[in-house]
């Protein structure tokens, strides 16, 4: 098959492209820098050099393509964008070019929460799963991930310097958390065979409390404690570091949304979802190795 994917050589893509090209598929590799260009000529695949925002050069790149990967890439929080208006933004440019380029399968990765209008900041990836489902004789596959293991990392600064972790977010709620190890395993097996018509895949690596994570650092060496706060302190703090006002909301309303963990997980619950092989535990020793090489 002929393959075009969003991405460049991100933690995913990186993850599952060699098996696609291993496969005897053709892809490319879409990417905003040059820089990469080397990089993903060295796996087998192809390069394309441009940006997720030129409708043309989208359209122009997935001409041809037996199946589309795509997901909202380039956002940059601390620059003060809005992420609310940039999803909207960028679901109708992604919407234009499928619909132009006559792409006929898609692989579209979206979010927990898509679906759940007060998910806050994660309700943003709706505007993409609405806008692609709006085309007919499209086959649409969307993948929706839990919480990503990567930021945990947020905590690395407290723990080094005061052995604590800031939360909003009870120590004993359950949360989903996922590797783009996982993810990647989804991706390769929708885009390999696509299902007719419009389908969702959630993924999950692991469950985990707060509590949990406490453990699992102690087992790797790392001294921690947990702290609850008010999630306008952190909301509060995300605008103090350059994030547009609805940026910071929304995940603020996330966090609330969190803490009623049946709520935001109820649809996941429900369906048939990929659970991973990536543990909490695999991830600490991930992290204890970052923090004991920074300190």
């Amino acid at each position: 098959m002929k393959i075009t994917v969003l991405g460049s050589l991100g933690n995913i893509n990186r993850n599952y492209l060699p098996r696609l090209i291993s496969d005897g598929h053709d892809v490319t590799v879409i990417t905003s820098s040059k820089d990469r260009i080397n990089d993903i000529e060295a796996l087998g695949a192809k390069a394309a050099v441009g940006s997720n925002r030129d409708v043309e050069f989208l359209t122009q790149t997935f001409k041809g393509s037996d199946v589309v990967y795509l997901m909202i890439s380039g956002i940059n929080y601390t620059s003060g964008i809005d992420m609310w208006q940039t999803s909207i933004e960028l679901s109708e440019i992604y919407r234009m070019a499928i619909q132009n380029s006559k792409v006929k399968n898609v692989v579209n990765l979206s979010s927990i929460g898509a679906d759940n209008p007060n998910a806050g900041i994660l309700y943003s990836y709706h505007f993409a799963e609405d806008a692609l489902n709006s085309l007919e004789g499209v086959n649409i596959a969307h993948i929706r991930p839990v919480g990503f293991y990567s930021n945990l990392f947020a905590d690395m600064q407290s723990l080094k310097t005061q052995k604590t972790i800031y939360s909003p977010i009870s120590v004993d709620i359950p949360q989903g958390w996922v590797s783009p190890v996982d993810i990647a395993e989804v991706v390769y097996a929708l885009i390999s065979h696509t299902p007719a018509g419009k389908s969702t895949k959630f993924v999950v690596s692991d469950w985990a409390t707060g509590s949990d994570w406490l453990k699992v650092l102690e087992d790797n060496g790392i001294e921690s404690k947990y702290q609850q706060i008010p999630v306008e302190a952190l909301t509060d703090q995300m605008k103090k570091i350059g994030f547009h006002e609805n940026t910071a909301n929304g995940f603020a309303q996330m966090n609330r949304a969190t803490e009623n963990h049946d709520e935001l997980y109820a649809s996941l619950r429900a369906s048939d979802y990929y659970l991973g092989k990536v543990k909490i535990t695999d991830f600490a020793k991930i992290f204890a190795d970052v923090y004991k090489k920074s300190v």
